[in-house]
């Protein structure tokens, strides 16, 4: 055997798509482990530079970018070069009025329901259990989202901040999918999404906050649930709208469950 074709072997599609997935987990854990340092030093230079550049008009729109370009640039740049294709990441085309893609979506519609009826349960049972905590301000589960979603033209970040996680996921997923295949894959993915959450001191940070602890086993509850849907439909856009779905209908209910006036008793 040749060095060539050593080398062939050393480096085949399942090792390269396998270093795609550290090299974007080492990403993300570098660039939310840079963030939180420069959001908790307080002396030096450092410091006096963070505080102008976050202070910038353009700051925000540097960080969405900077987003932007991970979690849907690494999934595109991965797509060019053939690291994943449109089959294994779900976006092949599908023709929606067939028998077999309306049994898909009636599963979606069925996994999505069951998903947001128990997450508004829990949610629910968390609003009333800390009803009668009247010694610190009551703490609002997901108070960014229904910021977002309550302004002008939020949905539509809310529709973005989804497209980020599924197209995030489905790289994930379809990295998962060519090394083990396609039962084992789709959960594998979740859990290289779970260790990824773990670098994230933020995360970190609020596992001891019960409506932050909360926010994310939310989000991991519907990645397990959009990981069902894919397992037995292999249909991206299917997930995106299943996820769409329950992220919609949960901020809804705790917008509706902050109006009622027990609730704004107890938060005054």
């Amino acid at each position: 055997m040749s060095t060539l074709d050593l080398t062939n072997i050393l480096f085949d599609h399942r090792v390269e798509v396998v270093l795609w997935v550290v090299c974007s987990v080492a990403v993300y854990g570098l660039g939310t482990n840079l963030r939180s340092f420069l959001r908790t030093t307080s002396a030096g230079r450092l410091s006096n530079v963070t505080k102008i550049l976050g202070r910038g008009p353009c700051s925000s729109w540097l960080l969405e970018s900077l987003r932007f370009a991970y979690y849907l640039g690494v999934p595109y740049v991965a797509l060019t070069r053939g690291v994943t294709n449109p089959s294994l990441m779900g976006m092949g085309a599908t023709d929606w009025f067939e028998p077999y893609s309306l049994g898909n979506i009636a599963l979606g519609m069925v996994v999505g329901l069951v998903t947001l009826v128990l997450l508004i349960w829990g949610w629910r049972q968390y609003l009333c259990a800390t009803e009668g905590i009247r010694h610190e301000p009551r703490q609002r589960p997901f108070e960014v989202g229904i910021r977002t979603l309550l302004a002008p033209w939020g949905w539509g970040l809310i529709l973005l901040e989804v497209l980020y996680l599924e197209m995030h996921w489905a790289f994930y997923r379809s990295a998962t999918i060519r090394v083990v295949g396609n039962y084992y894959g789709v959960f594998l993915g979740v859990v290289i999404v779970l260790a990824e959450w773990w670098l994230n001191p933020e995360i970190r940070k609020t596992l001891g906050m019960a409506h932050r602890n909360g926010e994310t086993l939310t989000t991991a509850a519907i990645a397990l649930s959009i990981a069902i849907v894919f397992s037995f439909t292999a249909n991206l856009w299917l997930c995106i709208a299943t996820h769409l779905a329950i992220q919609f209908g949960l901020l809804s209910f705790l917008i509706l469950y902050r109006r009622l006036p027990e609730y704004e008793g107890q938060s005054d």
